[in-house]
């Protein structure tokens, strides 16, 4: 009778996001701050956890075995390999397993048959390995594995990372870039159909809901974002560069400060920017109501003013310095620009538009910014809210403390609200920070 194959090893874990794997992305927990890579991403007690790589890449993987209890302390030479039904498999090598005195082996770096799947998304792979030796071959099990494929090499995250969350890359690769967790799933499973930069920002403000991030959570960064589930647009639109860039586009990022100037009679353009739209997964503003009079035709010095009291968002400005105002993301692509508003899920095709360069001394008026104002502030920004003379009157707006409008015992008086789209550009200047 002949004898059956003993099992002198079998599988302990293997990692991927190791130092040095060509086309391996590391990826972020923003619970912990850890790095999914720290530890194998796989191993026979259980644990599975995602790696991600950039498209059509070449990764390694770097694989411990652990020795039968009665077994010599090496074993081989032995060939090993796996095949896959989804994607590449593991090309064969040939080797000498030594075991250390605790019975796991010296890591064995092994390649994959073939690259990656050329495309951007998410897929539970499986690998069905084995060893053969002279008495045959015999399987090792299945192993399965949550790959995310990104479409190109992601941008540092100190393009969009705060001062208040981690940037530096795992231990020994300082300086490459990674992706938290819930950002590189979402970006793989949005961007699927992507084919150019633009297309893929779209379809990440488009499938942005379902994130459930919510607008107005108090979270100014990426990672208390993703912890608090949602933000203010001084995190928005960080967020989106972290989306894009977890994808490898770079984008710009602005905030429009409101230029809260001071003329005759004591009146002054503009006080704040009035909004009136939800934002992100909320059905109403955030901001309680208060009385508006507004104004919507022309022209405007006599027309009929609107009076009610309703809930709509204030981003106020501050008399000679740079105070509130909206922040917003930029792309450059194809000899175009284009405008990105994730908080409130608005973008626009700009013409005739050069990105001012951030500078909180000098405000410029929205006539020097080609279709700007057309083609997203008119849409965006319902109103723009001023103290100003209508028909010989003067509608003052008073703000104590415009660095807290929402402190408590702080009472504001909403002067004038001009619809956005009846207020020349030339009469509209922002500070581009």
């Amino acid at each position: 009778m002949p004898r059956a194959p003993g099992k002198p090893f079998q599988l302990h874990s293997i990692a991927f996001a190791f130092p040095g794997n060509p086309g391996a992305i590391p990826l972020r927990d923003p619970l912990t701050s850890r790095f999914l890579g720290d530890t194998p991403e796989w191993n026979a007690e259980g644990r599975s956890v995602a790696a991600a790589f950039v498209r059509g890449s070449r990764p390694r993987l770097r694989v411990r075995f652990a020795r039968g209890s009665s077994n010599p302390r090496t074993a081989g030479p032995v060939t090993i390999g796996a095949r896959s039904r989804n994607g590449p498999g593991v090309a064969e090598l040939t080797v000498r397993l030594r075991f250390a005195a605790s019975g796991i082996s010296a890591p064995v770096d092994f390649a994959l048959a073939g690259p990656v799947h050329d495309l951007v998304g998410r897929v539970d792979h499986e690998f069905d390995w084995y060893a053969r030796d002279a008495d045959g071959e015999r399987p090792l099990g299945t192993t399965r594995h949550e790959w995310l494929r990104a479409w190109k090499t992601p941008i540092p995250p100190a393009d969009w990372a705060s001062l208040k969350e981690p940037r530096e890359g795992p231990p020994e690769q300082p300086d490459v870039a990674w992706v938290y967790l819930p950002i590189m799933r979402w970006t793989c499973d949005w961007g699927r159909d992507s084919g150019s930069e633009r297309e893929l920002c779209d379809a990440l403000l488009d499938a942005l809901p379902r994130s459930g991030l919510r607008y107005a959570v108090p979270a100014w960064n990426v990672r208390d974002m993703l912890l608090l589930g949602g933000g203010y647009c001084g995190a928005f639109y960080r967020l989106f560069q972290a989306l894009a860039g977890a994808q490898g586009v770079h984008l710009e990022r602005r905030q429009l400060g409101v230029d809260w100037k001071i003329g005759r009679g004591k009146q002054a353009r503009w006080c704040a920017i009035v909004v009136d739209t939800a934002g992100l997964n909320r059905t109403e503003p955030a901001e309680g109501a208060s009385t508006f009079h507004d104004v919507d035709t022309r022209p405007v010095s006599r027309s009929r003013i609107e009076t009610e009291r309703v809930r709509r968002y204030r981003f106020w400005g501050i008399p000679g310095l740079v105070g509130d105002g909206h922040s917003l993301n930029f792309l450059q692509s194809g000899g175009h620009w284009y405008v990105y508003d994730a908080s409130f899920q608005l973008r626009a095709e700009l013409r005739g538009f050069k990105l001012p360069p951030a500078n909180p001394t000098r405000s410029l008026p929205l006539s020097e910014q080609g279709n700007f104002k057309e083609a997203y502030l008119d849409k965006a920004v319902n109103f723009m809210l001023g103290s100003l003379q209508h028909d010989g009157k003067l509608y003052a707006t008073e703000h104590p403390d415009p660095e807290a409008p929402s402190a408590p015992g702080k009472a504001t008086r909403n002067g004038l609200s001009v619809k956005t789209a009846l207020v020349d550009a030339a009469r509209i200047t922002f500070y581009w920070v």
